[in-house]
């Protein structure tokens, strides 16, 4: 009898715990994107959205990519029927320069291609191109972006070295 009345208490406690479980997520409150439609390398909340091809963030401001990479990022107000502007601020460093000559770089916004740049001097710039509507339905949106040389990894840095990101983003047109 004892163990007849054992079996029904952790009956009756599993059963307990399944409806608190249940009804624990029903009243959840909804969950809300952290993503950002402008990814700055320098926000620490960012690598959530940094696929692949970054590295560690270097003095507090910017990461070097290899030479493919892909962030994701939310969909700016409006931009699903007006479009958006894709924007890239980034650096060409000497050394890559130097050693490689001009880099072409190829943006693709959820696999919409879109017009490669070509940088043929070191320095500072913003990579920037207009996305159409069609490339923005839905959220997280996904931009891919490969460059036509790297320097390949070495004895002394086993990195794949192309650019150097600053941020990333979806503006509204």
């Amino acid at each position: 009898m004892r163990r007849l009345a054992a079996v029904a208490g952790l009956a009756l406690a599993l059963a307990a715990c399944k409806r608190a479980k249940h009804d624990a997520q029903a009243v959840a409150p909804e969950q809300e994107s952290t993503e950002a439609s402008v990814v700055n390398m320098s926000d620490p909340g960012a690598a959530a959205q940094l696929v692949r091809g970054f590295y560690t963030l270097e003095a507090g401001v910017w990461r070097w990519t290899m030479k493919n990479f892909e962030v994701t990022l939310k969909s700016p107000p409006g931009a699903s029927e007006n479009g958006a502007r894709l924007t890239m601020r980034l650096t060409v460093p000497e050394a890559i320069s130097s050693k490689l000559g001009p880099v072409t770089l190829k943006a693709a916004v959820n696999g919409l291609a879109l017009d490669p740049e070509t940088y043929a001097k070191p320095g500072d710039y913003v990579y920037s191109r207009d996305v159409p509507a069609a490339a923005l339905k839905g959220d997280p949106i996904l931009v891919q972006f490969a460059c036509d040389k790297a320097i390949e990894p070495s004895p002394n840095d086993a990195r794949e070295l192309a650019l150097i990101a600053v941020s990333i983003g979806l503006e509204p047109k």
